[in-house]
């Protein structure tokens, strides 16, 4: 008899499963960037895989969180803009996150997309280290372990 699946393997091979496209994704954007814009990449590609790998699961994590409990695709939908929205406006991928007042910097820094993009920039355009990035990546990482877990713990087959 087939032992039935478990929460926690379910929504790791959803997270795992969005990594085959993250590939094509990635190679798209980053040679779209540097044939048509010139867009440097000064640091590793192994550097660069890892970022976009960490922050492809965080945010999968992410919404896993929001969809764990939600109970139509609508629903979804308008918690992910509830989320993402804010994000977008706030962690520089318009126009930099520096601009807001300094009151609002610690929220804004503690952003998951505050850090990606903020990793990315250092890594593609100054070739940082590694050890450079720690800051960054442990925010990512935190958001990735968090909303996993916090996901695994809301969610409930239907």
């Amino acid at each position: 008899m087939a032992t039935p699946m478990s929460r926690a393997e379910y929504l790791l091979s959803f997270l795992l499963s969005r990594m085959f496209f993250l590939v094509i994704e990635v190679v798209t954007l980053l040679g779209f960037g540097a044939l048509v814009f010139g867009v440097p990449i000064r640091g590793s590609i192994a550097q660069l895989s890892l970022i976009c790998l960490l922050a492809a699961l965080a945010f999968g994590g992410i919404g896993l969180l929001i969809a764990a409990r939600a109970k139509t695709v609508e629903g979804v939908s308008g918690l992910m803009n509830f989320v993402m929205l804010p994000m977008w406006i706030f962690s520089g991928v318009f126009f930099a996150s520096s601009n807001f007042p300094s009151v609002f910097q610690p929220v804004i820094q503690a952003l998951p997309l505050t850090a990606v993009n903020d990793a990315l920039r250092a890594s593609m355009l100054e070739g940082a280290s590694i050890s450079a990035l720690s800051s960054e990546l442990a925010i990512i990482t935190a958001w990735l372990v968090l909303s996993f877990f916090a996901a695994l713990k809301l969610f409930r087959w239907r």
